[in-house]
């Protein structure tokens, strides 16, 4: 098992910066917390694809992103 430690996360449950870790357990991601012990497992492709095809109340809007220009330094 690879652990990965993710630079600037913080863990969710005691709020430290840089204590969380990142490895793989039966086909999915495990993040857990080396200061609290806090587990949270990532869903596998298929949950996720389950969980967004569920209906939901809230609408969804596409987010479109536009590069602005560079202003000029004259």
């Amino acid at each position: 098992m690879k652990k990965m430690f993710i630079a600037g996360a913080v863990c969710p449950a005691c709020n430290q910066m840089d204590k969380v870790f990142v490895y793989q357990k039966e086909g999915g991601d495990v993040a857990q917390c080396n200061a609290c012990g806090h587990v949270q497992v990532r869903p596998t492709e298929a949950e996720a694809r389950a969980a967004s095809e569920s209906p939901s109340n809230e609408q969804e809007q596409a987010v479109r992103f536009i590069n602005s220009p560079k202003p000029d330094k004259s």
